[in-house]
């Protein structure tokens, strides 16, 4: 017999009932397979649903959606959705579709590294199957719906054979499945190189999270407005603003876990910025209650709401000239036609599966049509539904009313105690507040109720800095400041963060840094090396002339696996490129990496100057906007996986920190061109810092003036 989760008279004895073919198929699994092969029902996926999940130690994963439909009712339609023949509108999400969404997904967004995994190797993607079980329809009703009007299409047929299998109830006997395991190397001769164990357990951990109990949590001090907030239980709606350093997540995370044991349901926990998710993760772990993770669904707006459309069977559907169109337009189709579009959930509300509590983290960064549906569709009737957000850091100017957010949730409930009182990070806030702000928005009074005047004549802990780089090599000069600040002071990299607008200097800083000092960092975007991999992927077989040189030239040509050789060039390259920017301080380095992958530093050179012309084409063809889906998509699961206490530095965009601290801050301000939320923007990097901070600005004449002045003013 398998071994199921939950086990299969749980699944019978459930509320909710499964489908017909959902225990058809279970119980046709307990009853085919041993107890090496896992079978989840429903699992845990942050968010998605699929329906069957089946996994095998040292083999790999397969994915199962079960479709009860009667085939006979549906046409296809150009995309191969499902088309109801007695509707011209009711269409559904091709089943085919919507299984590989969930593949997709446990790559990009819910498994820390496998992504990365797949870009170096392409053969990790295939450690996941997917397959489609049609409940009420045999195996030649599937093929002349699915398979036989499309023979002649070449590249469907190879894609179906390579991605998907499809099952009929004729298909679930012991032969049929067997081979299909086989198929898929879920029954091998061999263990998988490619799903080592540290792989299983991590995807094992995903699927069924552990339950967390009172003694892995801490004895937190709350204030006794903070507990008011958190054991509330008459107040069903709230909206919280607090202060810098009044501890919103620290209520949130408190909220979330007493909200769950007064109504024993499901809590969603939305922001806008998805790098918050361990960090929100983080604080409910330190909650010293039991409870399972399982309750818990913790993401921000845009991948909740993709999840919902794909767990519904809801096509994205776009129009012919949608490439065509650029980034802001693309956006703006998507915000109408599906994240903003009240009618799209009102059509398909009775089958959303709601929450008893819906918990908004950075509310200010949500439009108010979000908050609409989030209310209106996902939140059970007399559901918790409880807003967190500080208006001075709404960086995309949404709209706000009498110098606060606008939202759907009457009155407002204010944290005013920092906790950061005898820092100095607090009087620059405050500072920044009352010369940037004071017309705009409500000035903290971090509970005094006469002034705002900062006694300088106290000393605070923490230290504010700030130097001015007119002229200057940017990379160079920030790595000697930083590096050298954190030798000279020994702050440990782990205590570090360095933020910046521009992703295309961090990335030059990240790979100097790193191959600088030898030491790894901890990014919310890609490498150089990564950008590279994928660009030499895109050629495929053909690879042209410079790639063959290259491969020849540290022995990997005859190599089976061209991963192994293409990831050790897109180091030399990068290697390279910061030896041309500084040979004094990469000459070694670049040597070392030649010598390891059986080349020498003058051969690789002449190749670089050989290729030179090719080389730089290939950088700039295979730039950030051709990769954008790519580079998106890591960037995503970067931001998703990113933990504060890495030990490493960490480098990110302010945007992508934003709700994040860390002790010391070093904030680069370049001279870019920058919208009209500028200065939320600066004020969200400045009160990033919980006790040190460097303000780096990087030839930015309109700034420096004014940056200048307010940390002389904190710092008398």
């Amino acid at each position: 017999m398998a071994t199921l989760y939950p086990a299969l008279d749980l699944i019978r004895a459930h509320k909710v009932q499964p489908e017909l073919g959902e225990l058809h198929l279970l119980e046709f699994l307990d009853r085919e397979l041993d107890d090496s092969f896992e079978v989840f029902f429903n699992p845990f996926m942050n968010g998605d649903r699929p329906d069957i999940v089946i996994m095998k130690k040292g083999q790999g994963i397969l994915i199962i959606e079960v479709k009860d439909y009667n085939l006979d009712l549906y046409e296809l339609d150009k995309r191969k959705n499902f088309v109801v023949k007695s509707s011209d509108t009711k269409t559904f999400k091709s089943p085919i579709s919507q299984v590989l969404k969930y593949k997709e997904n446990l790559f990009e967004l819910h498994v820390d590294k496998l992504l990365e995994h797949k870009i170096k190797d392409y053969r990790f993607f295939n450690v996941v199957s997917c397959a489609v079980y049609f409940h009420n329809a045999n195996s030649s009703k599937i093929n002349s719906l699915l398979v036989d009007p499309f023979e002649q299409d070449k590249g469907y047929q190879k894609f179906l054979n390579k991605n998907i299998d499809l099952i009929g109830r004729d298909n679930l006997n012991t032969n049929d499945f067997t081979d299909l395991l086989k198929r898929r190397y879920l029954i091998s001769n061999k263990p998988s190189f490619l799903f080592t164990d540290d792989l299983y357990i991590s995807v094992k951990r995903f699927l069924k999270p552990p339950l967390h109990t009172r003694e892995q949590g801490e004895n937190i001090r709350y204030s006794r407005k903070q507990l008011d907030i958190i054991y509330d239980a008459t107040r069903k709606e709230q909206r919280i603003k607090g202060v810098v350093g009044s501890g919103k997540t620290t209520v949130l995370a408190g909220r979330a876990v007493q909200a769950h044991k007064r109504t024993g349901g499901r809590v969603l926990i939305l922001t806008f910025n998805i790098t918050l998710k361990n960090f929100i993760h983080d604080k409910i772990s330190k909650v010293r209650e039991d409870f399972a993770w399982e309750n818990f669904v913790i993401t921000n707006y845009h991948h909740f709401i993709n999840s919902e459309l794909n767990n519904l069977g809801i096509p994205i559907e776009v129009p012919d000239d949608f490439d065509n169109l650029d980034s802001q337009a693309k956006d703006r189709f998507f915000e109408s036609n599906y994240y903003s579009n009240k009618k799209l959930f009102e059509a398909n509300k009775d089958d959303i599966r709601p929450y008893d509590v819906i918990l908004v983290d950075e509310i200010q960064d949500y439009k108010r049509p979000w908050m609409e549906i989030l209310k209106e569709y996902f939140l059970q009737p007399g559901g918790e539904y409880v807003l967190f957000g500080d208006v001075k850091q709404n960086i995309y100017h949404n709209q706000t009313e009498g110098k606060d957010v606008a939202t759907n949730v009457r009155g407002v409930t204010e944290l005013k105690n920092c906790f950061r009182s005898d820092f100095k990070i607090k009087d620059l806030a405050i500072e920044f507040q009352k010369q940037v702000f004071q017309d705009k928005y409500e000035i903290d009074d971090f509970n005094k109720s006469t002034t705002l005047e900062i006694d300088f004549k106290t000393t605070k802990e923490g230290s504010i800095n700030y130097i001015h780089l007119p002229n200057a090599n940017a990379v160079s000069s920030l790595y000697t400041i930083i590096h050298q600040n954190a030798i000279n002071k020994d702050i440990p990299p782990n205590d570090i963060t360095i933020l910046g607008n521009s992703i295309e200097l961090l990335k030059d800083f990240d790979a100097y840094y790193r191959y600088a000092s030898g030491e790894r960092t901890n990014t919310m975007f890609e490498s150089h090396e990564m950008t590279f991999r994928i660009g030499l992927s895109k050629y495929g077989k053909s690879r042209p002339m410079w790639v063959k040189s290259g491969l020849r030239l540290i022995e990997r040509d005859m190599d089976y696996n061209e991963s192994r050789g293409y990831n050790q060039l897109c180091k030399l390259l990068v290697a390279h490129d910061l030896y041309i920017m500084n040979q004094e301080q990469f000459v070694k380095g670049l040597t070392y990496l030649c010598e390891k992958f059986k080349t020498s530093f003058d051969a690789f050179i002449k190749f670089s100057d050989d290729y030179g012309s090719e080389i730089k084409a290939f950088k700039t063809d295979f730039s950030t906007e051709r990769l954008g889906r790519e580079l998106k998509s890591i960037r995503n699961n970067k931001k998703i996986h990113f933990y504060l206490n890495s030990g490493t530095i960490k480098i990110s965009t302010i945007h992508s920190f934003k709700g994040w601290e860390c002790d010391t801050v070093f904030l680069i301000i370049e001279d870019l061109n920058f919208n009209e939320a500028f200065d939320e923007i600066l004020y969200t990097g400045i009160t990033r810092s919980k006790s040190n901070l460097v303000i780096i600005n990087y030839g930015n004449v309109e700034q420096h003036e004014k940056l200048k002045e307010m940390v002389a003013t904190v710092n008398h």
